[in-house]
């Protein structure tokens, strides 16, 4: 019994802290759609796939499936878009973080809103200015226009269930960095 006590009194002893296993998370409930745009931007600067793709539609929650359609030319470029869907969105994106420089941001500006919505879906357009910390590389910038078609599912959560890309001069576009990285 004696024993025991002495080698129990190490128990209270204090210990070492454990580093975090998941990345740290901005992410909030988008009961609007603004916020399903910062949750959108903040899963980019933060790289957190699973943020990333809760900002689309689960078709649990939502009987809808995910749509995205390709800039001009980039299907020329790269077949793999004709046939996107929500899996090839996290494999995308998945594939571009492994190729970010570690502790780099990747940034979203999102600028010139034009939307309408309704009490359970919108349209928002924006003018879109991305920045790519790729390995190895100056960052890389990829601009161009984009039309979001956003729902309320079951949740009342604001989810993507369309995107447009479209191509900007002289600029390459968001479908073909997806393209390129899928």
């Amino acid at each position: 019994m004696l024993s025991f006590l002495t080698a129990g009194c190490e128990l209270f002893e204090t210990r070492s802290p454990e580093e975090p296993n998941s990345p740290r998370s901005d992410f909030i409930t988008p009961t609007q759609p603004s916020l399903l745009f910062l949750n959108l931007s903040n899963s980019l600067k933060q790289k957190v796939v699973e943020n990333y793709m809760q900002c689309f539609v689960d078709e649990s929650f939502l009987e809808e499936s995910f749509k995205f359609i390709p800039s001009s030319g980039s299907i020329n470029q790269y077949t793999v878009l004709l046939d996107w869907d929500i899996d090839s969105e996290r494999q995308y994106f998945d594939n571009l973080k492994s190729q970010t420089r570690t502790g780099a941001q990747i940034i979203l500006d999102l600028d010139n809103e034009i939307n309408n919505t309704t009490a359970d879906s919108a349209v928002y357009q924006y003018e879109y200015f991305l920045t790519i910390p790729i390995l190895d590389e100056d960052p890389v910038v990829y601009s161009g226009n984009l039309l979001f078609t956003v729902k309320l599912d079951a949740r009342s959560n604001w989810v993507i269930t369309r995107w447009e890309d479209l191509k900007k001069e002289n600029f390459q576009s968001w479908s073909e960095l997806k393209g390129k990285y899928y």
